[in-house]
């Protein structure tokens, strides 16, 4: 099902920043739009599925089974957030479960549908591409901040060690392998 939602409501929605009304009329119907009633998972912690999601109404909350450091929800998303982008944009599975909290209303971008968006040479793909990237630096750059807060209550050399270890493999080009620095139990 496509969407019949307009573009004054995703106006102020990060991913469609800069977007005018026609690059709104080639992007949309690209999107599926899809109800999700509460506590149904949207996708799970290992999923392949490759698709883009705004969150139009309701919450939806980011679940890591099993629980890592006692916490298993890390994030609470609300109206107008973006999610799924890491697994969409590279190809690998998901590494959290995204739940409804209330029932949601999503758009969802199939990866097929944007690669054909991009086949056509449609600008506003482009665009949200390039909003993705804003995105996604702004999460890494909170990310590095709060390790960063870390490291300074932290005395622990292994710890410290094994931070050094994650910036270094940061630094690298993405693959489908993990960096052998990142593998389980090479925190020595």
């Amino acid at each position: 099902m496509t969407t019949s939602v307009e573009a004054q409501v995703l106006q102020g929605v990060e991913l469609f920043d800069g977007l005018n009304d026609d690059d709104f009329r080639s992007l949309l119907p690209a999107f599926d739009e899809t109800t999700v009633t509460a506590g149904q998972t949207i996708f799970a912690a290992g999923d392949s599925e490759r698709a883009l999601y705004v969150l139009l109404q309701g919450t939806a909350e980011v679940d890591l089974e099993p629980p890592r450091a006692g916490e298993r929800v890390v994030a609470e998303l609300a109206a107008g957030s973006v999610f799924g982008e890491s697994s969409f944009f590279h190809a690998s599975p998901h590494s959290a479960t995204v739940k409804a909290r209330t029932e949601v209303r999503l758009l969802k971008l199939n990866r097929p549908a944007y690669d054909d968006l991009l086949k056509r040479g449609n600008l506003a793909a482009l665009k949200v591409a390039a909003n993705t990237a804003n995105i996604l630096a702004a999460r890494l750059q909170s990310a590095d901040r709060f390790i960063l807060e870390l490291l300074e209550q932290i005395r622990d050399e292994k710890i410290r060690a094994a931070v050094m270890r994650f910036r270094n493999a940061m630094s690298h080009s993405f693959s489908s392998t993990v960096h052998p620095s990142m593998q389980v139990g090479s925190m020595q």
